[in-house]
């Protein structure tokens, strides 16, 4: 998908490639070839953190269905926020923090569905915040133009 997303390096286990010599899915990376360069921790109080300071993109109220797949499972669940950089979903089981999902969705200003990377950024039970690592152009505008036309997210 690309080049590997700020703050990922290649998996050293599998050289990149998702997979061990025998085909298996790589159990350090889970089969995306990539492994956080720098742990990232959800601070003590998350409601603190998400009150100060600002965002770099407007969150926008939706419900889209989403793929989620970790692991080599794929899980539905459904997307309730949306913003250019990234998505909150809610999600059947718990992800864990900092690990690369594959998400798989579609927004009607897009011709075809998008499959793009993400970051587990937090998890506060079946609640994710999804950091997008791979988009293009393309799917940056059409995510954007999706956002124009829905509610925004007031902030508290």
């Amino acid at each position: 998908m690309g080049s590997t997303p700020l703050g990922y390096t290649s998996c050293e286990d599998c050289r990149g490639r998702g997979k061990k010599d025998d085909g298996t899915p790589c159990p350090r990376c889970e089969g995306t070839g990539m492994v956080a360069a720098r742990e990232w921790h959800r601070p003590e109080n998350q409601e603190e953190k998400w009150t100060t300071g600002k965002r770099r993109f407007p969150r926008y109220l939706t419900n889209l269905p989403l793929t989620v797949t970790f692991r080599g499972r794929d899980l539905e669940g459904y997307c309730n926020q949306i913003a250019e950089g990234g998505l909150g979903a809610l999600l059947p089981e718990p992800f864990p923090v900092g690990k690369v999902v594959l998400l798989q969705f579609a927004v009607p200003t897009h011709p075809t569905g998008l499959r793009v990377q993400a970051v587990v950024r937090y998890e506060i039970g079946f609640q994710h915040g999804l950091e997008f690592v791979s988009l293009n152009e393309g799917e940056r505008l059409a995510i954007r133009q999706f956002c124009s036309e829905l509610p925004s997210v007031s902030r508290r």
